[in-house]
This record gives structure tokens, C-alpha cells and sequence, in this order.
């Protein structure tokens, strides 16, 4: 017969601790005892339940629905003192009540459901790396719960200079009939003679120099010039007045974005290759007296090799107005609005631009 050697009581104990350490729990005898919450979480400590997922949302007591709660930021790369767009959504969307926002244990402010989410708009005044949650604090009918953690990183406000006017020029047309709010103006309104000659995409930012350069949400930015043969649309003196070709208007969004597909302009007497912007903000009259106005312009070579060598320019010959000689480029703007290109003349250009207001 094999030899059995006992085991000291006290090894038994350290061998078995994490299970028998927790009696059997009779449920009708517990809940006498007990809430039905207290009576989940003793369950839960002896085996009878996992762990709330902290890194999700949390959930408050039983009987209730479960909720999710999510959160993002409109700007999670912000500076200081610029306003910040918070937004919660707490599934399902039929979750009633409110949420608060916080960054650490600081309380930034609560705002009221309305179809599962809820917004609220603040600042930072200091710099660093912010851990903000969002907290659905729950109703009878659905349970509490709370977002991850979002991380923003706020940094020190910086400084930028307004962007100098340009001169309106005489071909501006207020174009904020119905349609004229499009990104692609290479036609009329209606799709007809479809302007050609080097595909240009321009892309303008908007920012506040009177706000620590942020990002100008709303403004109406206009755009016009002329064809590749320096003809203007919608001007009875150029013969074109019923036509609405290389003129528009766009909104920008939360990061003072907008987009046009057009193309390269060609030039008129007088004055050298431009485009021209008008930008209807809180810092202008939203009129069109001319204010708030600019024009972008071109590299020289450019100019002089799309006059010597591409057919939809070469017609009209080289012109003899430089951007040095020209009234807006050196004398009004100084030069600092002309614009930087990447692309070829058989594929086209890309661009992009920034304006601060007020100009």
C-alpha cells in the first residue's frame, strides 16, 4: 500500500484560500439580508460575476438598461484660450438626462441629452497634455456609464499677422444667388461651357489673428477671375453676362477649410495673372462695398512659360505687366499672397493658402 503523507493543515488553507475563503450563499436567505446591488457585488467578490470594463463605460445597478458612453473633441491639438468643441454620444440614443464633462477631477460643465449626444464648448488657459471623460450620470430607465479617456494636448497661443487687402477690382459680382455656393466653378450654373486650360485646386484656410490665430468657422469666402484668355463671366462689358463660369462662393468648416477646382487664369491689360477673394466675416459689413477684400498671385516662370508654351494661354502672347510692375502685387500685398504650387502643367496644380483676419 502506498505510503499517503498528510498534508498540515495550514498548507490545505494556503492550497485552497481563493476559492473556500467564500460560503455557499443560499439567494433567498441573502436578499433578506441584503439590497439586490449590495447582493450582486458579494456575489460578484465569490464568483458570481466578472468586473465592470473600466476602459469602456460603467454601468449603475440592475434593472436598468446598459449605456455606452463616447468622446470626442473638435480640435484635439488646441492653443490656449481657443475655443473647443466637446462631444459626447451615449448609446442607446434614447438615454434621457445629462453628461458631464471633465478634465481630471476638474468639472468643465454639463449639457443635456438630445438624441444620445450632448456638446459642450470650453477653453484651456494653461498648456499641456488634458485627460477629458465624459460621465452620462444615468436615469431610471438606463444605467450610468463613462467614456475612455481622450487625451488633448493644449499649446501656447501663437501669434500671427493680418493678411494685407487687396484692392476689390472691377469685376466683383455678389454671387450669393442658389447655386453659386459649389467647390467645382469651372462651368456655368447650369453645367455649360466648361471653362479649360491647367487644372488648379486651391485650398484656403480662414483663421482669427484677433483669436490667437484659431480657425474662423462660417465665413462666406467668394472666388473670381478670369478664363485662360483673360475674359471675365457675367460682365456686360466683356459680352458674357448671362454666363456664370470661375465664380462662387464656399462656407468654411470648424477648421476655417475651404475648397475650389478651377484652373490657372490667364491675364488682361493692365494687370498680372490673380485670382481674387472676398471674405464675409464678423470683421467686415457682408456687403459688397469691397471690404475685407485680397488677390492671390502666380510665380512669374510660371506665368511666362504658360504665355510661350501652352496653347490655352499662348494665344493671348506674354503679357507685359509683371507681378513686380503690377499695382496689387508690389504695392498693396507687398508680394506676401502669392501662392506656392505643386503639380506640372500636364497634370495641374495644387495650392494652399492661409488668411487671417481682419484684413
Amino acid at each position: 500500500m502506498p505510503t499517503i503523507t498528510p498534508v498540515p493543515p495550514h498548507e490545505e488553507l494556503e492550497e485552497h484560500d481563493h476559492v473556500e475563503w467564500c460560503p455557499p450563499l443560499d439567494r433567498r436567505a441573502a436578499l433578506r439580508l441584503f439590497s439586490m446591488s449590495a447582493f450582486a457585488v458579494v456575489a460578484a467578490g465569490c464568483g458570481g460575476g466578472g468586473a465592470v470594463n473600466a476602459s469602456s463605460s460603467s454601468t449603475s445597478s440592475s434593472g436598468t438598461t446598459s449605456t455606452t458612453t463616447s468622446l470626442a473633441a473638435s480640435n484635439t491639438a488646441p492653443s490656449t484660450n481657443v475655443a473647443v468643441t466637446l462631444t459626447a454620444v451615449v448609446a442607446p440614443a434614447a438615454a434621457t438626462g445629462s453628461v458631464t464633462f471633465y478634465d481630471g477631477a476638474t468639472v468643465l460643465g454639463t449639457a443635456t441629452l438630445s438624441s444620445g449626444m450632448a456638446t459642450l464648448a470650453t477653453s484651456f488657459t494653461t498648456t499641456g497634455t488634458q485627460s477629458l471623460t465624459a460621465v452620462y450620470a444615468g436615469s431610471s430607465t438606463y444605467a450610468s456609464s463613462t467614456s475612455v479617456a481622450l487625451s488633448i494636448t493644449v499649446s501656447a497661443a501663437v501669434s500671427c499677422s493680418e493678411t494685407l487687402e487687396g484692392e476689390e477690382g472691377p469685376y466683383f459680382v455678389d454671387d450669393s444667388a442658389t447655386g453659386y455656393n459649389r467647390s467645382n466653378i469651372l462651368s456655368n450654373l447650369d453645367g455649360s461651357d466648361t471653362q479649360t486650360g491647367i487644372p488648379l485646386t486651391l485650398t484656403l484656410y480662414v483663421y482669427d489673428a484677433k483669436s490667437s490665430c484659431a480657425a474662423m468657422q462660417g465665413v462666406q469666402v467668394d472666388i473670381w477671375h478670369c478664363n485662360a484668355s483673360g475674359i471675365y463671366s457675367a460682365e456686360s462689358s466683356e459680352s458674357t453676362s448671362s454666363e456664370s463660369w470661375l465664380r462662387g462662393y464656399q462656407i468654411t468648416d470648424s477648421t476655417g477649410k475651404v475648397q475650389f477646382t478651377t484652373i490657372i487664369p490667364g491675364w488682361y491689360s493692365g494687370r498680372t495673372t490673380h485670382i481674387h477673394l472676398r471674405l464675409r466675416s464678423t470683421y467686415d459689413e457682408t456687403d459688397d462695398s469691397g471690404t475685407n477684400t485680397m488677390q492671390l498671385f502666380f510665380d512669374q516662370t510660371l506665368i511666362d512659360t504658360l504665355a510661350t508654351s501652352v496653347s490655352s494661354y499662348s494665344a493671348e502672347g506674354t503679357n507685359s505687366t509683371t507681378n513686380a510692375t503690377d499695382r496689387v502685387y508690389s504695392t498693396e500685398e507687398d508680394g506676401t499672397t502669392l501662392l506656392s504650387l505643386a503639380g506640372s502643367t500636364s497634370a495641374g496644380y495644387t495650392a494652399s493658402f492661409s488668411v487671417y483676419l481682419p484684413i
